[in-house]
């Protein structure tokens, strides 16, 4: 039986998921006949280039082409058994595995419709996604697993942290306007509170939006947004496990992902909220937000209880051989 873990083109950095990292340790223990890792060329530095087949570069330049080159490859590779994240467009042909990680779409597309109609088997990364897709009257098949979301092991090995005067920004950035926005709601927060709370964003925000760095140098409060320089992901899971809280900004990200690790540090995850609330706009919600969260010590402590009920810390080898046995691959 040949199984192929593809990772998608869009998909270009994976050093926080340890489905990935695992999955390459387990395929690397296997004859390459048998496993097979598609991914970008440099998709992680924690996976042996050895364990991975490139996907053709002319597909992340020419999205369009990517069906046909990825259906192509997949002929040639003949698989048994294809594992991938939703949106991913393969041959209905193939036996599919597919994880979902994501919330469900405001309005599905008969493509992920198809797919997850189509698929021999899906696997959630929690209960709440599964019922967000049942909610949405989406056509489910029989083989229905829900599987804890897998943390790199760099996240299972670090010691809990006493909380530091910091949140740190998570996961990718929607929009320069989504960043505006978030200062927006930090200025309204450090007028009603005199405080030291800082933002703590990644090298990546400089790389993505110089425009909006050059903006922070006449920002009120610039001496309390941090941007960091580049860092190892060893040094990123301990600065997020110091971290008083940690901020996701877009609503589409592995957000069971963000919130499995939240939990396994024991601090609160906070979402940027997508829509107006009667007459609270998302920037007013925000800094309300932020605002309880500093001043009311018990509702950080309730977040972090409702978040571990939710997402109970498991170990990530035992959450990936859950994984392994949804797909039947042991």
């Amino acid at each position: 039986m040949r199984i192929i873990f593809l990772i998608p083109w869009h998909r270009r950095q994976y050093e926080q998921s340890g489905l990935t990292n695992l999955m390459a340790k387990w395929m690397a223990a296997r004859n390459k006949d048998e496993c097979v890792m598609l991914a970008p060329s440099g998709s992680s530095v924690l996976i042996p280039e050895k364990c991975i087949k490139p996907l053709p570069r002319l597909g992340y330049y020419i999205p369009f082409l990517r069906p046909f080159l990825l259906g192509q490859q997949l002929k040639s590779l003949k698989a048994d058994l294809i594992i991938t994240e939703l949106g991913v467009q393969v041959p209905k042909s193939l036996n599919q595995l597919l994880w979902v990680c994501q919330p469900s779409p405001a309005n599905f597309s008969k493509k992920v419709i198809q797919q997850i109609a189509t698929a021999n088997k899906v696997v959630f990364t929690s209960v709440l996604l599964l019922d967000q897709y049942k909610k949405q009257q989406c056509s489910l098949p029989d083989g229905v697993s829900i599987v804890p979301p897998v943390l790199a092991p760099i996240y299972e090995t670090q010691p809990l942290r006493t909380p530091s005067l910091y949140i740190k920004i998570v996961g990718s950035i929607p929009s320069e306007a989504v960043l505006i926005n978030l200062l927006k709601a930090y200025s309204l927060f450090k007028r009603r509170q005199q405080s030291e709370l800082q933002f703590i964003f990644s090298q990546d925000v400089a790389l993505r939006f110089p425009a909006f760095v050059k903006k922070l140098n006449s920002y009120k409060y610039k001496s309390t947004v941090v941007i960091n320089p580049i860092q190892t992901p060893e040094e990123e899971a301990h600065q997020e496990a110091g971290a008083y809280a940690l901020l996701a900004l877009d609503a589409k990200e592995q957000l069971d992902f963000h919130y499995r690790k939240a939990s396994q540090f024991q601090i609160p995850l906070l979402l940027f909220p997508e829509n107006q609330v009667e007459e609270a706009t998302p920037v007013d919600q925000l800094a309300a937000q932020l605002m309880r969260i500093y001043k009311d010590e018990s509702y950080r402590k309730e977040i972090i209880i409702t978040q571990q009920s939710l997402f109970s810390p498991v170990n990530n080898q035992t959450a990936f051989n859950q994984f392994l046995q949804a797909a039947e691959c042991i």
